[in-house]
C-alpha cells in the first residue's frame, strides 16, 4: 500500500520497542516512491547486533554495508524515529527520541556512481518494510 507523502513539508515518525541483538531479523525500511510509483530511495535501520542504518542506493564497495549512527541513539527500549527528508538539499535527517542520530547529505556520503538515478526523483509516496514497526505517521 502507498502512503501519500510529501517530503517538503511532512516528516514519518515510527514507534518502536525493539532492542539491539534480541530479535535478529527486526528492521525498519521506508521504500520512497515518485509519483509514477518508481522507487525514489530507501532508508532502512536495523536492530540485528547493533542499531545500524542504510540508505539504498548510495554506497558501494567498503561502504556497501549497514553503518553504525553516527551518534549512538538512546537506549530505551521504546523509540520513536522521526525521519525527515530534504529533497532540494537529497538530506536525510533520523533523530531518535528527539536526538540527531543521522544527518547525511547525499552528495557527500553517496559513493555509488548513479544514486542521482534513483535519489533525483522526487518522492510523492511511501511504503514501510520490515518486523520492528508498532505504529507509524506522516505529519
Amino acid at each position: 500500500v502507498y502512503i501519500p507523502w510529501n517530503p517538503d513539508s511532512e516528516t514519518i515518525t515510527v514507534n518502536t520497542d525493539s532492542v539491539a541483538g534480541t530479535r535478529k531479523r527486526d528492521h525498519v525500511s521506508v521504500w520512497f516512491f515518485d509519483k509514477d510509483g518508481n522507487y525514489a530511495g530507501n532508508v532502512q535501520f536495523h536492530f540485528y547486533t547493533l542499531l545500524e542504518y542504510w540508505i539504498e542506493w548510495c554506497y558501494t564497495g567498503r561502504n556497501a554495508v549497514f553503518k553504525p549512527f553516527p551518534v549512538a541513539p538512546p537506549t530505551e527500549t521504546q523509540k520513536t524515529w522521526t525521519l525527515t527528508y530534504n529533497y532540494t538539499e537529497r538530506k536525510v535527517v533520523l533523530h531518535c527520541n528527539g536526538e540527531e542520530v543521522l544527518n547525511e547529505v547525499l552528495s557527500s556520503a553517496c559513493t555509488l556512481t548513479n544514486w542521482r538515478d534513483y535519489w533525483d526523483r522526487k518522492p510523492t509516496q511511501i511504503k514501510f518494510a520490515g518486523l520492528a514497526p508498532d505504529s507509524y505517521c506522516i505529519e
